[in-house]
């Protein structure tokens, strides 16, 4: 897949409708609607959460929060860290590496937010085995450690960012 037809940007009202899919039955339980984050949430009013849209060929098609509240604490004492939270992708564009191509390019996104990022960090829910497979296949490490969540047990997973905005 051509880097260049998968890109990162803020979220935007007008992406709400094309990013307003139903995940899978098996996914629903691992992650936060976009929905749930903009009108229940209201992430893109909380400072220090950054609400993210995934686009494929200009399409919204997938949605993200980074979170530089406190919580990122809670899976790495390192202050210097972004949490990646609540990743998902309407169904009908899985399977097409687009998730794969928005987590190479997120290390330069999470840099333009702040040049002091160098980690980033998230859970997975021990359940979800895809998206723990995708997240160490990208480089993601697993700390050994775990934190409950929602709905269970929860692996600590962090990628370390060696790149200078300019690279």
């Amino acid at each position: 897949m051509d880097l260049s037809t998968v890109s990162l940007v803020h979220y935007d009202d007008r992406h709400f409708k094309r990013l307003s899919y139903e995940l899978e039955e098996s996914q629903v339980r691992f992650t936060k609607t976009v929905h749930q984050n903009i009108n229940v949430d209201g992430v893109q009013k909380i400072k220090n959460k950054f609400p993210i849209t995934i686009l494929y060929e200009r399409e919204p098609v997938g949605f993200f929060v980074l979170d530089r509240t406190k919580d990122h604490l809670l899976v790495t004492g390192n202050p210097n860290s972004i949490l990646l939270r609540g990743l998902s992708l309407n169904p009908a564009y899985q399977g097409r590496g687009i998730a794969k191509q928005a987590l190479i390019i997120l290390d330069h996104f999470v840099k333009g937010l702040s040049e002091d990022i160098d980690e980033i960090v998230l859970t997975v829910n021990i359940d979800n085995v895809n998206a723990y497979q995708l997240y160490r296949q990208m480089g993601y490490l697993d700390t050994g450690s775990y934190k409950n969540g929602r709905y269970g047990l929860q692996h600590m997973l962090f990628k370390r960012i060696d790149i200078s905005i300019d690279a």
